[in-house]
């Protein structure tokens, strides 16, 4: 069995941002005002908000941090808390799973998307909406490999493994 584990955040820079936010909305209600660029002044409401994002964002990255680990891959099929789908889905009701090469658009960074096609005639819980590269089949993305701690070809070994002939491979599927 092979949990893919959500990459987690560094608490210590958490804290950092969590207290550096707490810092400037104290400022802002003392009376302290911030000079950027030695003639731009930040008044105390433009610190009290950059405050509250702060803490807003240190909150969020914690809860991102808790979140439950997204697939298990086992004997008995694929256990996931991803897309919409919280259950097991057996073996059985896939008929493929595949690696697709991905290129993120905003950060034009190399990864590789997890896409789950169901069975025909099987509800696996969500939309099978995307068109996978491989054949076209409606499917399910259900994360990007980079979101996890583990390399793609650990998640292809991990699939060669319990999955067996429903793991379809691209040549594409392993370049990095």
């Amino acid at each position: 069995m092979m949990t893919l584990h959500y990459r987690r955040p560094k608490f210590y820079l958490l804290a950092i941002y969590f207290l550096a936010g707490c810092g400037a909305i104290w400022a802002s209600q003392t009376g302290y005002e911030l000079t950027v660029l030695v003639f731009v002044n930040l008044g105390s409401t433009a610190m009290l908000i950059l405050g509250a994002i702060a803490i807003l964002f240190s909150l969020w990255q914690l809860r991102e941090a808790f979140r439950p680990d997204p697939v298990v891959i086992g004997e008995a099929g694929l256990q996931l808390k991803v897309a919409g789908i919280n259950r097991l889905v057996p073996w059985g009701a896939i008929d493929a799973v595949f690696l697709e090469p991905y290129v993120n658009p905003g950060s034009d960074t190399r990864t590789h998307r997890l896409v789950l096609t169901p069975a025909p005639g099987v509800d696996v819980g969500a939309k099978t909406d995307y068109g996978n590269q491989a054949d076209g089949r409606p499917s399910i993305v259900l994360l990007a490999v980079d979101e996890t701690v583990h390399t793609a070809a650990e998640v292809a070994q991990a699939l060669t493994a319990y999955a067996g002939p429903r793991f379809l491979p691209s040549p594409l599927s392993m370049e990095k």
